[in-house]
């Protein structure tokens, strides 16, 4: 059986007496697609802290195609491409000059760094590769975080909300590229708030709350074992939101 790309055993992360991250397990293999959902402060942003080295777990283990996370090498973190739910670059910079700096840290070949041209082009900002990256947009800024993602040809993608702030055409130009790269044998862990993405594009899931696993497995099992339609129904059930009707008419009772 081929080892998965990335292997999460029993994590931890705790701030002082507050659990943030509570014994979570899972693993995304190879050619997989694997969600990660739950409410604001359920742990994701934790979890993927942990998961690319800016934070160290309190307990547990990751591996990182077979190897402790904290043991191997600097370069072997070359293995993954990071997409962060924040916003930061280098403002200074113009959008070339920045991935020009990436360029010399991964130490991409000639033929990686030929493809940028073609990387701008497909996200829509050659016309804005030579102007500072303080002038780009929320959005202008996610597409450079792909693009800066993709060029080392990682096999694993770790992604926080990597919508976020993109149009409908990139959106679905993202879904179709994440859908290509599982093909291509890519492992991909994706945090979202974007239930009915999750449900389309994902070949599993895991819902988070308060730092603990509550349901994983496959969208589909899912769906049956809750006997719902879709992921928004297992949401509210897993996470005992099922008295939201209820709240709502009490709100709007008198509107």
């Amino acid at each position: 059986m081929q080892r998965p790309l990335l292997e999460v055993r029993q994590l931890s992360r705790r701030f002082g007496t507050f659990t943030a991250v509570d014994s979570v397990s899972f693993a995304v293999p190879a050619g997989q697609i694997v969600g990660l959902l739950g409410p604001n402060g359920a742990g994701k942003t934790t979890l993927l802290s942990m998961l690319v080295g800016l934070l160290p777990p309190t307990t547990g283990t990751i591996l990182l195609d077979g190897e402790e996370l904290q043991r191997v090498p600097p370069r072997k973190k070359f293995f993954f491409g990071f997409i962060p739910d924040s916003q930061e670059v280098i403002d200074h910079l113009t959008g070339l000059e920045y991935l020009e700096f990436l360029r010399r840290i991964y130490r991409l070949s000639e033929e990686q760094w030929s493809l940028v041209g073609e990387y701008l082009a497909l996200l829509r900002l050659e016309e804005k590769a030579h102007h500072l990256l303080e002038t780009y947009s929320h959005g202008q800024r996610k597409k450079l975080q792909i693009i800066a993602a993709l060029l080392h040809q990682p096999r694993l993608l770790l992604l926080d909300e990597p919508l976020s702030g993109l149009d409908p055409e990139i959106t679905i130009l993202v879904k179709r590229l994440l859908r290509r790269l599982r093909e291509r044998a890519v492992g991909v862990l994706v945090s979202t708030h974007d239930l009915l993405m999750a449900q389309d594009l994902c070949d599993a899931v895991i819902l988070l709350h308060r730092g603990r696993v509550v349901a994983q497995g496959a969208p589909r099992s899912l769906l049956e074992h809750y006997a719902v339609a879709n992921l928004e129904e297992v949401f509210l059930q897993a996470l005992g939101l099922g008295q939201q009707d209820e709240e709502l008419d009490h709100v709007l009772a008198r509107f």
